[in-house]
């Protein structure tokens, strides 16, 4: 068996402008995961948990899930995955090397702990998970033959190829930050103002660092499963904008990004305060950009009356911010549950 692992994430400052060349600060949050297990069959199969099976209890609770969750499921994802890489290996194997690897078959099965549609990128845990089982299968790791002789995949390409799944293959508005903090782990500083494509693999992709996270200030997630909502919304809302001209969200963006190269300067300053100021200023920022629900700000308006500054994580229904000490996080936690929101300290 095969399995891969790969860890929630919450976008600290600069989101949501890593899809228009911008910079952003991003933690990777292992205390949730998706997992994805490749195992050998007779035939290719795609096993959902229960959560993903196509089964309602009335047309109504289709009605409300969907509305809240979206079309996309686990199987869907996972599929997509398999779409995407074989269009991988068809630019950098020969055909034969693709053709034994189109006629090789699998179990994949998958399982999750990461809240779905709160902004903590579930989905492209699962899709990078899934490439990971791939890439072991391709390289012969299950026991069986190489079939594939597929060359090593760096990080920032295993990013841009998990970006291609959900963006060219689903057809969802999303963007690189979440791809790349999910695939190398750790605190990550991004910078997508200077794209470079990778040859070998026709792949384009930022300039990364990680950074030492012992540095971040003690940081909290909320969220609320309630306020859930698929993350395409927001950001196609905001990809018209753009798109248009809007010169207010162009420069909204612009700013935004600064924020990243600020967060950073105050974590070498060990700065906790100038920090958490640098994410209720990133929220400031970003409701301007797109139409966010009011049972999502009320988050952030309970974490302000607390004295926490915050942001979202993602694209609504979690946000992560800064507290002092215990006494603070309790009172925050208390805050919180009184909304049926529930409270993760991460460092």
């Amino acid at each position: 068996m095969i399995s891969h692992s790969v860890p929630a994430r919450v976008g600290l400052l600069g989101n949501p402008s890593d899809g228009y060349g911008g910079r952003t600060l991003s933690l990777a949050v292992t205390r949730f995961a998706a997992t994805v297990e490749a195992t050998p069959s007779n035939r290719l199969e795609i096993v959902p948990q229960p959560t993903d099976r196509p089964e309602w209890e009335s047309v109504g609770d289709l009605v409300e899930r969907v509305d809240a969750e979206g079309y996309g499921t686990g199987p869907q994802l996972l599929a997509a995955s398999i779409r995407t890489f074989v269009n991988l290996l068809s630019s950098v194997v020969d055909e034969a090397a693709l053709e034994r690897f189109r006629e090789h078959t699998f179990t994949l099965s998958y399982r999750t702990t990461i809240p779905r549609q709160v902004g903590l990128a579930g989905s492209s845990a699962l899709v990078i998970a899934t490439l990971r089982c791939l890439i072991d299968l391709a390289n012969g790791d299950s026991g069986e033959s190489s079939v594939s002789a597929l060359p090593s995949v760096p990080d920032e390409v295993l990013a841009s190829v998990a970006l291609a799944v959900e963006a060219d293959e689903l057809g969802l508005s999303a963007g690189l930050q979440d791809r790349v903090v999910q695939t190398m782990g750790g605190l990550v500083a991004m910078d997508f103002g200077r794209m470079t494509t990778n040859a070998r693999f026709g792949v384009s992709h930022g300039q990364y660092r990680t950074i030492d996270s012992a540095d971040l200030p003690p940081l909290f997630v909320a969220f609320r499963p309630s306020s859930a909502e698929p993350s395409d919304r927001f950001h196609s809302v905001l990809r018209e904008r753009f798109d248009s001209g809007d010169a207010t969200v162009r420069d909204l963006l612009h700013r935004l990004a600064g924020l990243a190269v600020e967060g950073e300067a105050a974590l070498r300053w060990r700065n906790p305060h100038g920090f958490g100021q640098l994410l209720a200023e990133n929220m400031r920022l970003r409701r301007q950009l797109a139409p966010v629900s009011e049972h999502q700000l009320e988050l952030v308006d309970v974490a302000s009356e607390c004295d926490a500054p915050t942001t979202f994580g993602g694209s609504g229904g979690a946000v992560v911010g800064v507290y002092r000490d215990v006494e603070h996080l309790e009172t925050i936690r208390a805050a919180m549950a009184a909304i049926d929101a529930e409270v993760v300290n991460l460092t």
